[in-house]
């Protein structure tokens, strides 16, 4: 890989639509391919994207889902957000599942539901030593 520095912020609307996550994963597979992931990192990571999506769109009204892929050196964060569903609060069991699945595949991460929206943020780094 070259010494360019593929950093930035990569922002990508979505409709609140399961079929269009995989939409948000070819995303997450460029930017984590940019950075300099391995194979099994943007896997990870494509994971991480795809729980995200469905969790925001599972929890939410259907509006729009809203992500921002930031680039950095040899890191990517993802922040998502949409509006909570005005019914019962998003369920705590989804929650955890969510947690439970991030926190495998990716480095740190935060889900919340208040305010009326749902927010998750990811992080994930490449392995010392690759690239």
């Amino acid at each position: 890989m070259n010494d360019e520095r593929a950093d930035g912020l990569v922002e990508l609307v979505l409709p609140a639509d399961t079929r269009l996550v995989r939409v948000a994963r070819l995303v997450a597979s460029g930017v984590a391919t940019a950075v300099g992931f391995d194979v099994d990192e943007v896997e990870d990571f494509r994971i991480a994207v795809d729980e995200l999506c469905t969790a925001l769109v599972e929890g939410g009204d259907g509006s729009p889902l809203l992500l921002g892929f930031d680039l950095g050196d040899g890191e990517v964060t993802v922040v998502g957000s949409t509006n909570a569903s005005g019914g019962a609060a998003f369920e705590q069991d989804r929650l955890a599942l969510s947690r439970q699945i991030l926190a495998v595949v990716v480095d740190d991460h935060d889900i919340s539901a208040d305010h009326g929206q749902i927010s998750v943020r990811v992080r994930k780094r490449r392995i010392a030593g690759h690239g």
